[in-house]
This record gives C-alpha cells, sequence and structure tokens, in this order.
C-alpha cells in the first residue's frame, strides 16, 4: 500500500489528505469506510473537493462520512455519528484530516462515547504518533455530551 495510515486500534487508521484515486486502494487493503473531517477550502490548492472524494469513494464501494472541523471544535453530533460507525459492526475505517490529529481526535472522543477508557484512547493515538493528552478532557466532554 503506497498511503500512509496511521492505525489507532485494530480497526480504525488516521491519515492526512487523501485523494480520489487513493479510494480504490483502501478498498482493495479491506477498509470498507473513509471519514473526512476536513472542511472544503481549507487549502488554498492541492485539496481534493468533498464531492469528488465521496464519488470515489462511493465508486470503490466504500461509505463515506463527511464529518469536517477546524482545530479542536468538533460536536457532539459528529462525535455521535463516528461512534455509530464504529458500533455499528466490524466497519475498517479510515479517518483524514490534513496531518491525521483532528481525525485521531473525533476517534479518541467517539471510542469514549462507545466505553473505551481514556488510557486506551491516549495509548492507541499515541502508537499512530498523535498525542492526546493535552486534549483528554476535551475528548471525554464531547463524548458525554454525544451520549446525552
Amino acid at each position: 500500500m503506497s498511503l500512509f495510515l496511521l492505525p489507532v486500534d485494530d480497526r480504525v487508521s488516521v491519515s492526512g489528505q487523501l485523494k480520489p484515486e487513493d479510494m480504490n486502494e483502501l478498498a482493495a487493503a479491506g477498509f470498507t469506510a473513509v471519514v473526512n473531517n476536513r472542511p472544503d477550502g481549507e487549502a488554498f490548492f492541492g485539496q481534493p473537493k468533498t464531492a469528488d472524494l465521496r464519488t470515489a469513494a462511493q465508486s470503490a464501494g466504500l461509505k463515506f462520512l463527511d464529518l469536517p472541523f477546524s482545530g479542536p471544535r468538533a460536536t457532539p453530533d459528529q462525535v455521535r455519528a463516528f461512534a455509530d460507525l464504529l458500533a455499528a459492526g466490524d466497519e475498517k475505517v479510515v479517518a483524514f484530516c490534513k496531518s491525521g490529529m483532528r481525525s485521531a481526535l473525533l476517534w479518541g472522543a467517539a471510542s469514549l462515547a462507545n466505553g473505551r477508557s481514556i488510557d486506551e484512547v491516549v495509548q492507541g493515538a499515541r502508537s499512530a504518533g498523535q498525542e492526546l493528552g493535552g486534549v483528554a478532557e476535551l475528548m471525554v466532554g464531547l463524548a458525554q455530551a454525544a451520549r446525552s
């Protein structure tokens, strides 16, 4: 696989920006869903449009969730949507943003909402090179709000 994917657990990897042409490779590698955490227009150039990513993902047989946010400003609804995707079955998921950090944060909050411990979440992210210790309280708050 030529993509640079960072596994945070046995079913979820995070990544920097994906391109439409990556979707067939993801499907061939056994992934079943893609989660976009990057808003359209965040970069002045080089960033594919969400519509093009969605079309390519769906053409490759992948589910596509569009849950974009900037900085650490995920919403409880976004956490709930990601948590529901993870809880729905054995989906193998790639979540992406610019660097993978926002995606790791959203995965962390969704995992907490689904009952994982903060230690499991921080360690999973750390194993993928993403440090979530500084946003632990934020993730816990998002997870609690998502369960409400």
